[in-house]
């Protein structure tokens, strides 16, 4: 069996969160898209709330399970069979950014990171953005999908 691992902070998950869970799915046997929480972050929406908005998007997803940690995204990968390791990159600097995670992750233990591109009609969508958009009560279904709207 084949298990990827795709984290984030998910504040909140958007459309491009959601497409990348999708298409990770079809390629692997089973997704965990894991909640990571980073003490030094300020978030928008507490944890339980990103979980249960995560959770909701994804629960159509064949093969998808939602799970949160507080540690190393590598031994978290090592405790749990993870294979592969599935980050998104919009753009050239997310590209570098990731890659220069994934000597990190090598450092700690032998683990690969697969790196997808966004598609390009979701490049403009980010977590930050999204929570702009939220903040100043702008459009939101461009950015999230229906089921994280509706728990807004």
């Amino acid at each position: 069996m084949k298990r990827a691992l795709i984290t984030g902070s998910f504040d909140p998950p958007t459309k491009g969160h959601y497409d990348l869970i999708k298409r990770s799915a079809a390629i692997f046997d089973e997704v965990i898209v894991c909640l990571c929480v980073n003490s030094e972050k300020k978030y928008m929406f507490p944890l339980k709330k990103r979980e249960e908005m995560l959770s909701v998007m994804c629960r159509d997803i064949r093969g998808v399970r939602v799970d949160k940690t507080d540690g190393l995204v590598a031994k978290y990968a090592a405790d749990n069979g993870v294979s592969v390791i599935i980050k998104g990159a919009r753009n050239g600097s997310d590209f570098e950014y990731e890659k220069m995670l994934n000597s990190v992750n090598m450092s700690i233990c032998p683990i690969e990171t697969m790196i997808l591109p966004t598609r390009p009609e979701l490049e403009h969508i980010s977590s930050l953005t999204a929570r702009e958009m939220i903040k100043h009560g702008g459009p939101l279904e461009e950015y999230l999908t229906f089921d994280v709207i509706a728990l807004l």
